[in-house]
């Protein structure tokens, strides 16, 4: 091969390398991390649709902030489609075809164009269609929600999918208003379905009647029939269109995953996000489906609170957790009223990009290792519950919170994820619950008799394992203030006590105090814990998530740490410095990965719309159980020197700004 033969392939290659590093690849769902999501919840008195919306706006904004995948309005909760659709309704007047302008513009970018498309709450639908409308328990007809015995879905919902894929090409959709915004329905036909399927006479119709939490699960298989149809539908229509229903088999649908959704997602709510973020990432992980979540961009509280947008630190923070248990993010800001976008927004998602993508070769896709289990009880959440999907109550939020604020890896597992798989972790953690299923409450007794570890938390949680503590009786008192000491403080709490008396196998850890002073020391044992088999099980015998949740205070967190360490379970690593740091430990392409945030701020005072400083934590320190040949602070790239002594390595990071993630290479 000649001189100028060779130079001209080099520069073949490099101009193919230079374009595929223009052009990238357009990834699928399942491998996005970065996301941008716009809605709008268009009304029909829209008249300008795409009025200043231009592709040099739009091909501005990806070139500048480049995600990999943006969300944009279509159908929101009023109906209304934004787009020129010829199978629904849609707003009064175009100037531009919006939906098109998007689609040209992605497409050239290799940026995956997602679809917000209102599921079950269809306002438009159900006023045009009033015999279509679920019926309330009063007999009213719903102005908003969707009965699932009507065509909504063969003459709406499937076609609209149809008609988006096949003239649009767009890559999937993201169904809102779907599980979280179903309701009971009483229409003839769902009356005439429960009788037909359960045999029963009487329709329950409030928390009380007999048999309405059949109905309940009743509901949620109409749900679940609905939102297969509709997957099974566009599936068929377009195998490869990506699609989900926001919150399906999240911490609002605590169910193993059963129809062919493609990803997971959810919308944090806009007030405490960094906690929820938090949770809900916990509760997304272990399914087995690619995800993300979404954090608002702004705070906002219905007409009690206008709409504040947040800051860049405050989005950060979110993100953090969100990413540190190895899912995608997007950021939900709204679009114009005619379609166009916020100028101003390039700036502001570009920075949270760049802070992202700093991080993702070291989250994206890890597995967390596992160190200590909660679980998500969720029968005993359902048979309590007034409507069919709800968010999981405050105590069992706050137990985590409490966990997390003690720097303790934590993942929240449902009861479908716990089974065949407790002997991996060192400790499981039972929040407050009235019911555990007899074959998940065997396999606990034979995890801690094999020498697990159990901590059971709660009044009524503890009676359901009264044997296993060596409770000989006990008796439940009203709700009373009552005092707890831990780290050498006391603090009050307000529940309900479970007063126990304890056989000679269990040992007392500590009591009750009927007052702030220490000789107010009570004969009522707060918290216990007794060998059982070759394992251990503690109690403490008070909700301590729900006054986590409802007085928060770090007398409660100690107590929860302090009873924890009467287990003793095997601790891979161990943080200390301040209270004010989550972390995450995962397994990532064979290495292990340390993540920890800074969760300090204003994020938990609901009458702050925003913050925009978040103090820098100092003197973190990190204990490891093994002997690491190197450790390095990422995303800075920086080694940390590394002090092992009694077979445990530690190192000093001076200083914690948001996130940063300690690589441990063997």
């Amino acid at each position: 091969m000649n001189k100028l033969k060779f130079y001209l392939l080099v520069i073949s290659a490099f101009a193919s390398l230079l374009t595929i590093a223009q052009n990238p690849v357009k990834l699928r769902r399942a491998d996005c991390f970065f996301g941008v999501h716009f809605d709008l919840h268009a009304s029909e008195d829209i008249t300008d649709a795409g009025r200043t919306l231009t592709p040099q706006m739009v091909d501005t904004f990806l070139t500048k902030v480049r995600p990999d995948f943006i969300q944009i309005d279509c159908k929101g909760h009023p109906g209304i489609s934004s787009y020129p659709t010829k199978a629904g309704y849609h707003v009064k007047g175009f100037q531009k075809d919006p939906l098109k302008l998007w689609r040209e513009v992605t497409e050239k970018n290799k940026v995956g164009l997602y679809m917000h498309y209102s599921g079950v709450w269809d306002g438009k639908a159900a006023t045009e269609h009033p015999d279509w409308a679920m019926v309330k328990a009063s007999g009213e007809k719903s102005v908003q929600k969707m009965s699932f015995f009507s065509p909504y879905l063969d003459q709406i919902l499937i076609p609209q999918l149809k008609e988006l894929s096949g003239d649009y090409h767009v890559d999937g959709a993201w169904i809102d208003g779907d599980c979280w915004a179903v309701e009971t329905d009483y229409s003839d036909a769902a009356i005439r379905g429960w009788k037909q399927k359960t045999g029963f006479s009487d329709v329950p119709r409030k928390k009380d009647d007999i048999n309405y939490q059949q109905y309940l699960e009743y509901t949620r298989s109409l749900f679940r029939e609905y939102m297969g149809k509709y997957i099974d539908a566009i599936h068929e229509f377009d195998p490869n269109f990506q699609i989900t229903s926001n919150w399906s088999y999240s911490s609002l649908m605590p169910e193993k995953v059963e129809n062919k959704v493609d990803f997971l997602s959810g919308d944090v709510t806009p007030q405490n996000g960094v906690f929820r973020s938090a949770f809900e990432a916990r509760c997304l992980a272990p399914q087995g489906k690619p995800w993300d979540l979404m954090a608002w961009g702004f705070s906002w509280n219905g007409e009690k609170m206008p709409m504040s947008n947040k800051s860049v630190i405050q989005l950060k923070q979110e993100a953090a957790e969100i990413i540190a248990m190895g899912g995608g993010v997007q950021f939900y800001f709204q679009q114009n009223r005619d379609l166009s976008l916020k100028p101003w927004l390039a700036n502001t998602l570009s920075e949270l990009g760049t802070f992202c993508r700093a991080r993702q070769a070291y989250c994206h896709k890890a597995n967390a290792i596992p160190q200590i289990a909660l679980l998500f009880p969720t029968l005993s959440y359902q048979h309590t519950s007034s409507s069919p999907y709800t968010s999981p109550p405050g105590k069992f939020q706050a137990t985590l919170y409490a966990l997390l604020d003690n720097q303790l890896p934590v993942e929240v597992l449902m009861e479908h994820h716990l089974t065949g798989k407790m002997n991996q972790y060192p400790l499981i953690v039972i929040p407050e619950c009235n019911y555990i299923e007899p074959s998940l409450l065997t396999e606990l007794r034979t995890y801690v008799q094999n020498g697990g570890n159990l901590l059971v938390i709660g009044t009524e949680t503890s009676g359901i394992f009264a044997r296993e503590l060596g409770i000989q009786s006990a008796n439940t008192s009203e709700e009373k203030v009552a005092f707890i000491s831990a780290a050498n403080r006391l603090g009050s709490i307000r529940s309900p006590l479970f007063e126990v008396k304890l056989g000679p196998e269990s040992k007392a850890i500590s009591n009750f105090y009927d007052g702030s002073d220490y000789v107010d020391k009570s004969k009522t044992i707060a918290s216990s814990v007794r060998k059982f088999g070759k394992g251990k099980i503690a109690a403490i015998y008070f909700n301590a998530g729900s006054s986590y949740s409802q007085f928060k205070t770090p007398v409660i967190r100690d107590f929860i740490a302090e009873t924890i360490a009467q287990l003793s379970p095997e601790k891979l690593v161990e943080v200390s410095g301040s209270h004010l740091v989550h972390v995450a430990v995962n397994k990532l392409n064979n290495k292990t990965y340390i993540n920890l945030i800074n969760v300090a701020g204003e994020h938990t005072n609901q009458s702050a719309v925003g913050y925009d400083q978040v103090p820098a934590l100092t003197d973190i320190s990190v204990t490891l159980k093994s002997k690491p040949s190197k450790i390095i602070l990422q995303p800075e790239g920086k080694e940390l020197n590394i002090t092992f002594a009694n077979g445990k390595s530690t190192i000093l990071i001076p200083k914690l700004e948001i996130h940063s993630i300690l690589e441990v290479i063997e």
